[in-house]
């Protein structure tokens, strides 16, 4: 295939693996150092994903011969979309603010072209924007890279270039100040036999921009209309004083905001569908006087065939792994499919540049290769960005929506909902929680300690109606021969009291065994209160069921405290404040309560309506141990 790339052959390939269409560079050059050079470079452009850069599919070497394995290249370059004139202003601009929006993005990753010219950037029939040869062509034409700030600006001025030749048809030959290099790409101090090396192929048959003392004229000067920024942008770039952008990202500021690219206008007269959107060549062959190393090579006939010999080995050291993946940048709309226009329809004329059109070269239709398949790229190009603030990072430039209008959400309001609904849960929550009755003592079934008695409701009942009477009862059923009078009480379990509206059964359920166990290093204790009178319920209590019904003469309480008032009842825990008061008093460490008389009851209820203070100074109840007799 037709290629303007110095000691390289470009093939139109296919891929066996995934059996499909492919363009294959074949690195032809004696110099092992150029080819290995040009592999690397294509390996390291492998890294960068932009829907607007060529993907490198496979770098590799096969029986001693280099090569680099590419998408195919499709659309029209530059030279042939200007062949005819320059292209609108707003398509110009467009163009090539995505061309550099993309190389910035190669840019940040470390990696540069160094060999823009019109055959590297091509617009394809759906109004995308491709640009090829990143990194490699410049090993190929002897551009090695330098140092960031001088290689950043020979793409800068490369990418003006490209302007130039889109606003007037003419390619600005030789324009950049001592010191930047040369617009074509040469890094300063690699001579005039880097360039030369380029021949014709560097500006894709343009005619030569007039200049004067070296410096091209201004756009404005060849093609009336060009807009004063534009005008004003490459004067300055191309002109000798090292002016204007000096990255790819700066340049995007400048040409920020660029309209949609619109394929029926940037091709103009030229079949969108026609002979240049084949597989690859970087030129057409409408260009003779393009390539003075085409015609060479085609006079010397075509390349020489190796004769096949069983299925060819190939070593790949692939680099799809690292390129496989391009992503659309967020917020990118699609771009619009253009319209084309029918085969019988005439050419859109275009402004020309001031020069006659009889200096220009004829063009020639371009025949169709055999085989040919059209790009359909997986991501459409970006298009049609917002103006960004001069001070705005190039991340933002890159990221941000592209629509025409933005509209900004205001997610405050909605954050502050959410956690002030948030935190009414939680209150609500919280005081369920803290208001929920504690689990009964044995799990759901309990231990059948606190279920009431057969007997017990009566006698409850009667004491109400007549507290007198509870003395000649007890009295009675000691003369019915009670199973108390056999033996002292046992105590069988205990639980705490802390009932509702006051309380809500949660004063420490999980430790009330600790105060029978019969060890004085554990105990029960209640919640630390601020005042020892509690100040939100009565009281506090602690009762004991003892295993069968007995007669009780006394209580023994130790304590980790002193002081608090403490009442002993011989009643029901559910109704601990109910019956005659049998004991009250303040508390000790070790403290017997004798009751006013002796009691056959099964529950001893201890209410505590004064808090003792702990040694350390707390309100709250620290009982070691309980025992009767």
């Amino acid at each position: 295939m037709p290629s303007d790339l110095p000691d390289a052959q470009t093939w139109s390939a296919r891929d066996q693996i995934l059996d499909r269409p492919v363009r294959a560079v074949v690195i032809t050059g004696r110099s092992e150092a150029r080819a290995a050079a040009a592999q690397d470079a294509a390996r390291r452009a492998a890294l960068v994903s932009d829907p607007r850069l060529l993907r490198v599919l496979d770098v590799g070497d096969h029986e001693g011969v280099a090569y680099v394995v590419t998408e195919p290249v499709v659309g029209k370059d530059l030279a042939q979309l200007t062949a005819r004139g320059p292209l609108p202003a707003d398509q110009a601009r467009a163009v090539v603010g995505e061309a550099a929006a993309a190389l910035e993005v190669a840019r940040r990753r470390g990696v540069h072209h160094l060999a823009l010219r019109p055959s590297a950037l091509r617009v394809t029939s759906d109004g995308s924007v491709l640009v090829t040869g990143l990194a490699m062509d410049g090993e190929l034409f002897g551009h090695p890279s330098g140092d960031a700030k001088t290689t950043s600006r020979a793409d800068t001025v490369g990418l003006v270039a490209l302007l130039y030749l889109a606003l007037t048809g003419t390619w600005p030959e030789g324009a950049g100040a001592p010191g930047t290099g040369a617009v074509a790409g040469v890094l300063p101090g690699q001579g005039e036999d880097h360039a030369e090396a380029r021949g014709d192929d560097a500006h894709g048959g343009a005619s030569i921009a007039p200049s004067v003392g070296g410096v091209p004229v201004p756009p404005s000067e060849l093609a009336p209309g060009v807009p004063g920024d534009l005008d004003t942008l490459c004067t300055v770039t191309l002109g000798p004083h090292d002016d204007g952008p000096h990255s790819p990202g700066e340049l995007v500021r400048e040409l920020e905001p660029w309209v949609q690219v619109d394929a029926k206008v940037v091709f103009g007269g030229i079949d969108t569908a026609g002979p240049a959107d084949v597989l690859p060549g970087d030129l057409g062959e409408d260009a003779p006087a393009r390539s003075s190393r085409a015609a060479a090579g085609a006079a010397a006939g075509p390349p020489p065939t190796i004769p096949p010999k069983g299925p060819p080995k190939v070593r790949r050291q692939s680099a799809r792994a690292s390129a496989a993946s391009r992503p659309t940048r967020p917020g990118t709309p699609p771009s619009a499919a253009p319209v084309r226009a029918p085969a019988t329809a005439p050419a859109t004329p275009r402004p020309g540049p001031a020069q006659p059109q009889a200096a220009r070269p004829a063009a020639h239709p371009q025949a169709v290769h055999p085989g040919a398949h059209p790009r359909t790229p997986a991501v459409l190009a970006p298009q049609g960005r917002g103006a960004p603030s001069r001070d705005e990072d190039f991340d933002v430039l890159l990221h941000q929506p592209t629509s025409p209008v933005r509209r900004q959400v205001n997610a405050t309001p909605i954050v502050l909902g959410i956690v002030a609904l948030l935190l009414v849960v939680g209150a609500v929550w919280a005081f369920r929680s803290l208001t929920a009755p504690a689990p009964p003592i044995g799990g759901e079934a309990g231990l059948g300690l606190t279920e009431p008695q057969p007997g017990d409701a009566e006698p409850a009942g009667e004491d109400e109606e007549s507290p007198d009477a509870e003395a000649p009862a007890a009295e009675g059923e000691g003369d019915a021969g009670a199973p108390a009078a056999s033996g002292p009480p046992v105590i069988a379990g205990a639980q705490m009291v802390d009932p509702p509206p006051g309380g809500d059964n949660n004063e420490h359920p999980e430790l009330v065994d600790r105060a029978i166990d019969g060890d004085p290093t554990t105990s029960w204790i209640t919640r630390t209160y601020a005042s020892p009178t509690f100040g939100m319920k009565p009281g506090v209590g602690y009762a004991v069921t003892l295993a069968q019904p007995a007669t009780v003469t006394s209580v023994r309480l130790q304590v980790n405290g002193l002081g608090g008032m403490v009442e002993i009842r011989a009643t029901d825990p559910a109704t601990p404040t109910e019956g005659p008061v049998l004991a009250t008093g303040s508390l000790q460490p070790d403290t017997v309560f004798t009751l006013s008389e002796p009691t056959t009851t099964q529950h001893i209820v201890l209410w505590f309506t004064v808090l003792p203070q702990t040694p350390d100074g707390k309100n709250r109840v620290e009982l070691l141990e309980v025992s009767v007799s």
